[in-house]
């Protein structure tokens, strides 16, 4: 394409010459039209400010004191307000007889200055210069100032006005008009850029046949080179390219990047029952699903056979798995091979950048070891946590065995009561799984919910939990029907069908939903506030209870806070525990309690351990309490024993 570019540039020379030319023409008429003011505006000043306060004595000897004062009152203001940024009043030859700067200075030495001589001789002369730039100014040291328009008109006095007596130096801002001078020059250019830019289209419009051709194959050479044929999505060397490019991004920004790896379950029998055509068919349906469901800026990639990448760049940690929920709701749609309806299972695995891996490699690495996990454990979506180990068999064993567990019985519930803290009523019991391990024996929440949480387990086992607490409550309505029970819900439980499916399992067990409180974190709000507020709206339009838990730790701005649809709110169990020892955690504590009631909550605090802090927080007035000192989370069979036992008891609500 050598003849092209040739062609260009000598298209681009005249253009180019022209552009010069126009401009330096522009340049001299901008200046002349300023010259021509400058000398207009001198001429104004010298007959309204100077001319009627002369006697119509020659300045060679000097000026009067009245003259002197009166031409001091007349130019103080011009320069005071920027009009001129000199004003000097010379004799014929040169010599300074006034300079406004200095009314006061006497009458300099005898110089000879050829431009106040013509001035002299011929009315005006006028120059674009500097202040200080004469040689007067400069032998007396001055230094050069802004540019000027130094003009130098003839003055006589109203009496005589034939006879030239002096000359007035005047300099005159020349800042403004450059300015406009150059703005004026750059819409010049950019007509100038525009006329250049049709002469190319013209160009272009005569080697289009050549250049299109060229084009195309290039470009189609290059698609070809980084994208997958059947599908048409990035191959697994753009999709590094883009991985690095996502990093070296956030790396200025700040912001974290997800990489998620997505394999289908079950694409073999696709493939073994409709054949491999209706196999590749059923891949670019998915392909096209993906995409469809990925963010502006997401990228998502086919890394061979039925694996696909994903790489979500300025995303939040907490609002990852809601993308790929939405990714595997899209997959989880009917479609239609050979009459048949299929719909596409996935696993996913993921890592973050940088709390997961440093390097675009690592990062790969790791999302690849999550999706390993998460098809060993049959879970949907496993994020990579140190805990995932590709040498520790016993760690996927245990995400195998919690699985089995949930199916066969082997989760147990405890409850721990919350008590009226005035009149040491017990009005409700929370909730607690423990996992009764045929070989570790009885494990506490901390030793599973986190698997739970990152394998997708996290489902399955919130629905056992509130199933078999609604049974339990059923139970004790019959003996004590003004309790409640309340079950812990995750933000990875906030999806479409909790609403329904919560009702339903009240209706089946015949349990009324002012009877359930849902606990709810604050982290699950801002997950995706809006989905978790309309969920949870739905629930408590129909009389289910809402608690917001662990409230304090700064997810809940105040102003959204009256917004949510709860009723509860239990302050965080570290305010409670060091609010004795701390007079700041003590306001916290205080502010909570007051914030709750001005906006009509019950407020609950956890962790409540001993009976100082109880007495305090009575004070404060919190509404109900909950902690070991009056109980630690009991079977089932224990509970209404425990009921009687605190109802008895004097040190509550005493």
């Amino acid at each position: 394409m050598w003849w092209f570019a040739a062609y260009a540039g000598a298209t681009l020379l005249p253009v180019v010459w022209l552009g010069v030319l126009l401009a330096h023409t522009f340049t001299e008429e901008v200046d002349a039209a300023a010259l021509r003011q400058g000398e207009a505006q001198a001429q104004a000043i010298a007959d309204a400010a100077v001319e009627p306060f002369l006697s119509g004595r020659s300045l060679a000897v000097g000026l009067t004191p009245t003259e002197r004062d009166a031409i001091t009152r007349t130019t103080s203001n011009l320069l005071a307000q920027g009009t001129v940024l000199l004003l000097r009043l010379r004799s014929n030859d040169g010599t300074i007889v006034f300079d406004a700067a200095d009314p006061t200075a006497p009458m300099a030495a005898s110089t000879v200055d050829e431009e106040v001589q013509e001035a002299a001789e011929h009315g005006m002369v006028a120059t674009l210069t500097r202040v200080n730039a004469d040689e007067v100014d400069l032998d007396r040291g001055a230094t050069e100032g802004p540019q000027a328009i130094e003009a130098y008109v003839a003055i006589s006095a109203l009496s005589e006005p034939e006879v030239t007596v002096g000359v007035l130096e005047v300099y005159i801002p020349f800042e403004s008009i450059a300015a406009q001078r150059n703005s004026s020059l750059d819409h010049l250019r950019l007509s100038i850029v525009v006329g250049l830019a049709v002469l190319w289209m013209v160009l272009v419009v005569i080697v289009a046949s050549v250049t299109r051709r060229v084009r195309r194959q290039s470009k189609r050479s290059e698609f070809l080179a980084l994208h997958d044929t059947l599908t048409g999505l990035p191959n697994r060397a753009l999709y590094g390219d883009r991985v690095a490019a996502a990093l070296a991004a956030a790396g200025r920004t700040g912001d974290d990047v997800a990489l998620a790896v997505v394999d289908l379950d079950r694409f073999k029998e696709v493939n073994d029952t409709l054949g491999h055509r209706n196999g590749d068919e059923f891949l670019r349906i998915v392909a096209d699903r993906l995409a469809a469901a990925l963010r502006p800026g997401d990228t998502v990639a086919r890394l061979g056979g039925d694996e696909f990448g994903i790489v979500l760049p300025r995303v939040k940690p907490d609002a990852v798995e809601a993308i790929l929920r939405r990714l595997q709701d899209s997959l989880g749609q009917e479609a239609e091979l050979e009459g048949v309806a299929i719909t596409a299972e996935a696993s996913v695995g993921y890592a973050m950048w940088p709390e997961d891996a440093a390097t675009p490699e690592a990062l790969l690495r790791r999302a690849d070891l999550a999706l390993d996990t998460a098809k060993v454990a049959r879970a949907s979506i496993v994020r990579y946590h140190p805990g995932i180990d590709e040498f520790d068999p016993q760690r996927l064993g245990l995400i195998a065995e919690l699985r089995r567990g949930i199916v066969t019985g082997e989760l147990v519930l405890h409850y721990q009561p919350k008590v009226d803290a005035h009149s040491g009523e017990v009005l409700a019991f929370e909730a607690l799984v423990r996992w009764q391990h045929p070989v570790r024996g009885l494990l506490p929440p901390a030793d599973f919910i986190p698997i739970a949480e990152s394998t997708g387990l996290i489902g399955p086992l919130t629905a056992w939990v509130v199933d078999s607490a609604l049974a339990q409550m059923a139970e004790w309505s019959k003996i004590r029907p003004g309790l409640s029970v309340a079950v812990n819900i995750s933000a990875r439980n906030l999806r479409d069908e909790l609403p329904g499916w919560i009702l339903n399992r009240l209706a089946a067990h015949r349990v009324k939903a002012s009877q359930l409180v849902l606990e709810i974190t604050e982290t699950s709000f801002a997950t995706d506030p809006v989905r978790a507020t309309g969920l949870l709206e739905e629930l408590s339009a129909a009389g289910v209870r809402v608690s917001l838990d662990d409230f304090g730790q700064g997810y809940t701005s105040l102003g959204s806070l009256g917004h949510l649809p709860v009723s509860e709110l239990k302050i965080d169990r570290g305010f409670v525990v060091a609010m004795q020892h701390s007079a700041e955690d003590r306001a916290i504590v205080a502010s909570v309690i007051e914030l709750g009631h001005q906006l009509g909550l019950t407020v609950v605090a956890e962790g409540v351990e001993t009976e100082e802090v109880f007495a305090d927080l009575r004070s404060l007035g919190c509404d109900t309490m909950q902690g070991h000192l009056f109980s630690r989370p009991v079977p089932a069979d224990e509970v209404m024993a425990l009921i009687d036992r605190l109802h008895a008891s004097v040190g509550v609500g005493g």
